[in-house]
């Protein structure tokens, strides 16, 4: 069988229609081969040539995703000054998932694989995805520890999960709330967007409980 050249531009066209197709359809749905041939691939091998299996796409997906989101907040430190409330704060970690669509072509794309690979019940993708979201989720709880002490820590980091799922999903299918029973609701700038999953996810968190006692929440603190 003859092995595919080694071409960084091959690579990253396989790589772009994978995140499409996994993007458009799920990641149980698109086959190695499906991907090769959309790609215009000659070589039916050329996936697992260059990834493996399709544990090492996701995996690939995952990284070449990360380093965009790393190359926005980067900017964002060095162009803007520190936020100086939980809103502002959380605002600014979140900003890189809701601009990827306007920074690269596959933008779009990469929200959407991103909410479908947060959901999955697989520890395998857990295993690759985790690591682009554990730290600062663990920064966050960290926070969230000093905010809100009268929050029992399981209570606090089920509602710091649940809230998380929530925010990808948001921005990932924003475009299906054009039919909802209250009206088009889809056109959303990016920065209403923003703020609006932004105040969801501290609202989510603040709720109150049976244990605590309505302590009003600190404002000035920096996720960064």
């Amino acid at each position: 069988m003859t092995q595919p050249a080694s071409n960084p531009d091959t690579r990253a066209t396989l790589l772009h229609t994978a995140l499409h197709l996994y993007a458009r359809e799920g990641l149980h749905s698109v086959s190695l081969r499906r991907i090769a041939t959309e790609a215009g691939s000659r070589n039916s091998a050329a996936m697992h040539y260059h990834f493996g299996d399709k544990l090492g796409v996701i995996a690939a997906l995952a990284s070449m995703i990360a380093e965009q989101m790393a190359e926005i907040a980067q900017d964002i430190r060095n162009n803007e000054p520190a936020p100086n409330s939980l809103h502002d704060a959380f605002r600014n970690a979140l900003r890189p998932v809701t601009e990827l669509p306007q920074h690269c072509s596959w933008g779009k794309d990469a929200v959407r694989f991103m909410s479908l690979a947060i959901s999955e019940n697989s520890p395998e993708i857990a295993a690759i995805m985790n690591p682009l979201y554990t730290p600062f989720w663990r920064k966050v709880d960290t926070q969230l520890t000093q905010l809100l002490p009268e929050l029992p820590q399981q209570t606090r980091q089920l509602r710091l999960m649940f809230m998380s799922v929530n925010v990808f999903h948001g921005a990932a299918e924003v475009a299906s709330l054009a039919h909802t029973p209250l009206g088009d609701m889809s056109h959303l700038d990016p920065d209403t967007l923003l703020n609006e999953l932004v105040d969801y996810l501290i609202g989510g968190l603040r709720a109150p409980t049976e244990s605590r006692h309505n302590a009003p929440m600190k404002t000035n603190v920096s996720l960064q």
